[in-house]
């Protein structure tokens, strides 16, 4: 038999609805279920652990504030991701100044590169990927896609585009490198990429 002294607990819709009406101890549960994976994503890319505190906190501050204008049938998981993409671009324009702390982001970046480059597979940064193929040239672009994409071998990607396995090869060397560059140069872009693993993995 229940103990009706215990309350069974909520599950998200649930917690959901009291948040917008206000209750603190939903907006705590939430905090509590989502902000642990978070908070170790985040500090995994700035390598700082009051940074990483920081932008929790802030995050979480605004999922209050904002409480009331969140639609009951919005995927939590998936607004929280889009609130935590707008900080991390407030918070990279806010750095731009501090040439010390950008290059020590740019040093984490690279060194978690193939994270980033995983994230980059994903549907939801199809349009960061576009931005960053628009700097290459159309040969380099057309070999990326095929290969990395698509999952064409050098081979296959020789054949349609009428040049040897070799060049491409060389072409997806260097459109892989001008990705890197772009990507490591663009770190509001990165973070969001981090933010992104973290919000594909809890799906």
């Amino acid at each position: 038999m229940t103990n009706p002294a215990i309350s069974p607990p909520l599950n998200e819709s649930d917690l959901l609805l009291k948040l917008q009406a206000g209750d603190t101890r939903a907006f705590e549960q939430l905090y509590h279920l989502y902000s642990p994976r978070l908070y170790l994503n985040i500090l995994k890319m700035v390598k700082d652990e009051l940074t990483a505190e920081e932008l929790i906190q802030e995050l979480f501050t605004k999922i209050w504030q904002k409480r009331e204008v969140m639609g009951i049938e919005t995927d939590f998981l998936s607004y929280l991701y889009r609130v935590a993409q707008n900080l991390v671009h407030d918070f990279f324009r806010k750095l731009q100044q501090d040439r010390k702390m950008m290059e020590h982001f740019k040093s984490i970046a690279t060194e978690n590169y193939e994270q980033i480059e995983t994230a980059l597979n994903y549907k939801e940064s199809e349009h960061l990927l576009n931005t960053a193929l628009d700097k290459l040239s159309p040969q380099q672009r057309s070999v990326y896609v095929f290969c990395k994409v698509e999952g064409y071998t050098y081979k296959q990607t020789a054949e349609k585009m009428g040049i040897s396995p070799h060049t491409v090869k060389e072409y997806l060397s260097k459109a892989n490198n001008a990705v890197k560059i772009y990507l490591i140069s663009n770190l509001e872009i990165t973070f969001g990429l981090f933010l992104l693993l973290f919000y594909k993995n809890k799906s």
